[in-house]
């Protein structure tokens, strides 16, 4: 994703389900992700549990050395370093047109690419109502006139979620607008099974958004929670969804897939180093000890 920075960084970038939790659940998550998707990658029974330890090799360091760190193009390797160089010379008027149509000198939402349907006239009205007051403590209000607003539609876990994109002014018509990122904020499917007490969050969006904030190296421009009718929603930078690795042994090899795995390691353990010491949160020297336990044997099996 493009951080605020406008630099390009790999990233942890889905806060959806976050909570103040055991750091063992990351864990538990990618590694049952991993073993599950283990036919998806071309990759067999014995080259997963390899991918498993990879992955708890990297994060055990990275928590012992007490040190963050990110990844961003100058210093991604494999295939990481591979999809980073590749949206090097990517422009944004290569972006809209995929997102959008031009009719004249303007844009508007294109809603025949199974990326977005139509908004009601209310919806439209109430989006483009909420973008307007928010621009009216920008320094540049003009950047958030409202062009066009659609529905969105992302990812299975959010079918059924209420969810907009955006297209505003920007940085001038044609080729400098800009696409938003209005998404719900529900609560956090984890809450139920935590006996952890956890933050008094203002908002779900608060909570999705400040957890974001701390754990990332970089955050997504316009990162922020708003409150829009009753509910309270996360807006953001909309992303390009097709901004993947392709985890395929079968093409890129067994050596480049551990690569990247080790490569996400890294990546849970600086995130949680970043966010310690944070509403109740375990302090680095807490997160350092743990890097250094003997629950690896448990945790696989």
């Amino acid at each position: 994703y493009k951080g605020d920075n406008r630099l390009v960084y790999f990233d942890i970038n889905d806060f959806d389900e976050s909570a103040l939790a055991p750091a063992s659940w990351d864990l538990l998550r990618f590694l049952t992700s991993v073993l599950v998707g283990a036919e998806s990658m071309d990759v067999k029974k014995k080259e997963a549990a390899e991918l498993c330890d990879a992955f708890l090799d990297a994060y055990c360091s990275t928590l012992v050395s007490g040190k963050a760190g990110w990844v961003e193009r100058e210093t991604a390797s494999g295939l990481i370093g591979d999809l980073l160089g590749s949206l090097q010379g990517r422009l944004r008027p290569a972006f809209l047109d995929s997102r959008t149509e031009l009719k004249g000198k303007h844009r508007r939402l294109r809603v025949d690419n199974g990326k977005a349907l139509p908004a009601s006239d209310e919806a439209r009205a109430a989006v483009t109502q909420l973008v307007g007051e928010l621009a009216e403590s920008r320094d540049d209000p003009r950047f958030y006139e409202v062009f066009d607003v659609a529905r969105r539609i992302a990812g299975s876990g959010s079918l059924g979620v209420d969810r907009y994109v955006i297209l505003v002014r920007g940085k001038g018509s044609p080729d400098g607008n800009y696409l938003l990122d209005l998404k719900a904020a529900l609560p956090s499917s984890l809450t139920p099974y935590l006996k952890t007490p956890q933050p008094a969050w203002k908002s779900e969006a608060e909570r999705v958004v400040e957890v974001e904030r701390r754990m990332q190296a970089a955050s997504p421009a316009f990162l922020q929670p708003v409150r829009f009718g009753t509910h309270t929603y996360v807006l953001r930078d909309l992303q390009p969804t097709s901004d993947r690795v392709k985890l395929d042994e079968g093409r890129a090899g067994f050596n480049a897939v551990r690569g990247v795995i080790a490569e996400m390691g890294r990546i849970v353990a600086s995130a949680q180093l970043r966010s310690g010491g944070r509403d109740g949160s375990a302090i680095a020297d807490a997160l350092i000890a743990f890097g250094q336990g003997t629950w690896r044997t448990d945790l696989l099996a």
